[in-house]
């Protein structure tokens, strides 16, 4: 295996630690961070508990509202309230998260003050702890009872409306708390007490190890995929820096394999990163429920645990339900190009403008797709925290609309490229002349055009600004030659040869895939005081008309010295109007740019004769 340059080396590792330190932050972020607001239940950003809508973690049916009792993050059961549509202005009616957080505390008193009493006295253990019922105003009420407890503890009171929620009787539904609570509370004690701790920190490490292996063998496997994805690129850039290929030096079977070998090993490199960009997210997963898995264990910081499973994993599994659908309809469009290409192919012109028309669409439905899945994939998110909930949808879709009228250069930019892909006006890789800006298409997209100018200039061009294109590589180029030559040359020897120089060069097997018509157009364009304009057409191959014209001209040049053509040049001739003027003045002399010169070019004495007016 070959060793890269130091500085190469040590960015691929800093590159490397950077993305592994980024998906463990990642993930404690998420444990640490977001699973404390979720278990916090902040209430919504635009439904603080104002207005008809019920708090998160809050079900409204019909009139009443229904949440649930949580004791070391794990749900035991949905108490009932009648439903409070003001909570500003609640009045005597208590709201039902309100009653649930108030039980929830009665719970935790109970478990901190028999802990330490359990602890202390070896005679006590969590099976003294029982849950009693006795009524009060006629309505069931549970206590807490024995484990060392100086007096009975309030825990909550069955009310009708939670039997009318639950379909029971309140004593049959206060007996089914009873035994559920007192179970619950029993666990809770055990799960505190010295020896349970040692057993939990014990099962902590263990999962600690094992997201520290896992984490190394996708590590590994990200770094090999890594080094393939490197060969991948060599590979492609070695096919791309190939010298072009004449059409009769394969057969089109050949030219049709050597383009599907392309267009696989572009393949081959998406499967690669899609690979890479599961294993990194593989990386986060592990570290997300390793330290889920370590809080859960814990009871005190089991609602963390919890935490981390709803509102954390919702954004992250919708990030990455939304990543895997994105890059799978990304191998799904570039499939159905690779299909596209396959139909049809004729010669190779038609596979190279195929090719620049497929890399073109495929890259603006890559954009537009890309974008509609992430904006979906949000809007879900809002609509299942209820962050967004569906009126506001509503209302931001009016939103849109509004702003859509308002920025109509934007509608009409998407509109226009559009249309520029359908109708295939130009693509990526096309030389192109849009009003004053020339140059080769760098990237084109519903919005914009990018063009990259002669002089290295990046020219951005919105789509709704083209209203004409002058497209210089679609099918085929021309190479325009102008050349001027004496006057009193023999033209017909001229033009043959010109026209023999341009056959010459179109036989030459190092110019013959570049010439498609050596002589599309050949003849004396204009007669000037420079001598005789000859006008040579050369049909080239797209974007050869360049390198084509250059090297004509150097053999034209080496042409015309062994027929001994001299090459136009401006002719001046003085007439002295005036032969008594004084010497030393000029004004007899006049400049005529448009006199008959000889065929040897320019007269070169410093004092021209005088000629005599007739």
């Amino acid at each position: 295996m070959l060793t890269p340059q130091p500085p190469s080396t040590t960015r691929k590792r800093l590159g490397f630690w950077a993305r592994s330190l980024f998906a463990f932050v990642l993930g404690g972020l998420m444990a640490l961070g977001c699973g404390t607001l979720a278990a916090a239940q902040l209430p919504n950003p635009f439904t603080p508990g104002t207005g008809t809508l019920p708090p998160a973690g809050v079900k409204r049916i019909g009139l009443l509202e229904v949440t649930s009792v949580s004791l070391d993050g794990i749900a035991l059961f949905d108490i009932a309230s009648p439903a409070v549509f003001n909570r500003n202005e609640a009045g005597a009616g208590v709201p039902v998260e309100v009653r649930a957080r108030q039980i929830e505390t009665n719970l935790n008193q109970v478990v901190n003050r028999a802990l330490p009493l359990i602890d202390a006295d070896e005679s006590l253990s969590s099976a003294s702890l029982e849950i009693s019922i006795e009524l009060i105003g006629g309505q069931p009420v549970l206590f807490a009872v024995g484990a060392g407890l100086v007096e009975p503890r309030v825990l909550l009171t069955v009310t009708d409306t939670d039997a009318q929620y639950n379909e029971v009787s309140q004593g049959d539904l206060a007996e089914r708390w009873q035994a559920e609570l007192q179970d619950e509370l029993r666990q809770a004690v055990d799960s505190r007490l010295p020896g349970a701790r040692r057993q939990q920190v014990r099962r902590t490490l263990w999962i600690l190890l094992a997201a520290i292996l896992l984490t190394l063998l996708l590590t590994g496997i990200w770094q090999v995929l890594g080094w393939r994805k490197s060969a991948l690129e060599r590979r492609q850039t070695a096919q791309a820096d190939l010298p072009a290929i004449p059409d009769d030096a394969f057969p089109a079977q050949q030219i049709q394999s050597l383009f599907r070998y392309q267009i696989t090993l572009e393949q081959r490199l998406q499967v690669v990163a899609f690979l890479r960009w599961l294993m990194f997210w593989g990386i986060a997963f592990v570290w997300i429920t390793g330290i889920a898995s370590g809080l859960y264990i814990f009871p005190q910081t089991r609602g963390y645990a919890v935490g981390l499973f709803s509102i954390p994993v919702l954004l992250l599994l919708t990030w990455f339900l939304a990543g895997l659908f994105n890059r799978l309809t990304n191998l799904a469009i570039e499939r159905v190009a690779q299909a596209w290409s396959k139909n049809e192919l004729g010669d190779l012109d038609d596979i190279q403008r195929k090719s620049m028309r497929l890399s073109t669409i495929t890259g603006a439905l890559k954009g537009l797709k890309t974008t509609v899945v992430y904006v979906l994939a949000t809007l879900l998110v809002l609509q299942t925290l209820r962050i967004a909930p569906a009126s506001l949808l509503a209302f931001g879709a009016i939103a849109a609309l509004a702003i859509s009228f308002a920025a109509q250069s934007l509608v009409k930019d998407v509109v226009n490229g559009f249309l520029i892909l359908l109708e295939d006006q130009y693509a990526i890789g096309d030389l192109v002349s849009i009003g004053t800006t020339t140059g080769i298409v760098e990237n084109l997209n519903l919005r914009i055009t990018q063009i990259r100018g002669e002089d290295g200039r990046l020219v951005t061009l919105p789509n709704s600004l083209i209203a004409q294109v002058e497209n210089l590589s679609r099918s085929w180029s021309r190479a325009n030659i102008r050349i001027d030559v004496a006057y009193g040359t023999n033209v017909d020897e001229a033009l043959w040869v010109v026209q023999e120089t341009a056959h010459a060069m179109a036989s030459d097997p190092e110019w013959r895939y570049a010439i498609l018509n050596p002589v599309e157009m050949l003849g004396i364009d204009a007669m000037t005081h420079a001598g005789l304009t000859v006008l040579l057409w050369i049909r080239t191959r797209p974007l050869k008309q360049f390198l084509v014209a250059r090297e004509y001209r150097r053999r034209l040049r080496i042409a015309f010295d062994r027929a001994e053509i001299a090459i136009g040049v401006p002719q001046q001739t003085f007439m002295g109007l005036d032969n008594g003027h004084s010497g030393g003045s000029n004004k007899g002399l006049t400049e005529r740019d448009d006199s008959v010169v000889d065929g040897g070019g320019a007269h070169s004495s410093a004092t021209p004769e005088p000629i005599e007016p007739r």
